[in-house]
């Protein structure tokens, strides 16, 4: 009776750590004892900057490391037919962006460009971390945004 007890006991202690527990994620051992694996999740956060909406998520990966992604969307790409003045200058700033180090401009199929940042980095990360992969990938793309803006 006690053990049993003990076993609501410590799944009241992780109900107080939070819900929901998904299926799959109570287990009971062959000793008795109830196991409670939660699966990490990702932290995301926001930020404006000259105007645009920067995305950051923090995602605990396998092993001791996490993954760090930025992201914004610049603007819609006009068509040819509408400005290919415009359309022209904006993909000579595309390609010259190609060399960039922790940032990548795209274009998806809705003509939409986006900014991107993507770097895996060893164990949890802190706030300074957080910071200073957020300040590198700022540092990188912001002048780009800037003549980006001329034309948008």
């Amino acid at each position: 009776m006690s053990q049993a007890l003990g076993t609501v006991a410590r799944l009241a202690r992780e109900v107080e750590a939070g819900l929901p527990l998904g299926p799959g994620l109570v287990t009971v051992l062959d000793t008795g004892e109830v196991e409670v694996r939660r699966e990490p999740v990702a932290s995301r956060h926001h930020f404006f900057l000259d105007g645009l909406l920067f995305r950051v998520s923090l995602t605990p990966q396998e092993g001791p490391s996490t993954l760090f992604q930025i992201w914004a969307e610049v603007g819609y790409l006009p068509y040819s037919i509408e400005s290919p003045e415009k359309r022209q200058k904006l993909m000579t700033i595309l390609r010259a962006t190609m060399w960039l180090k922790f940032a990548r401009f795209v274009v998806d199929d809705a003509q939409k460009i986006m900014v991107l940042g993507q770097r895996q980095v060893p164990g949890p990360l802190t706030l300074n971390d957080v910071m200073y992969e957020t300040v590198q990938f700022v540092q990188e793309v912001r002048p780009y945004l800037r003549v980006f803006g001329r034309y948008l």
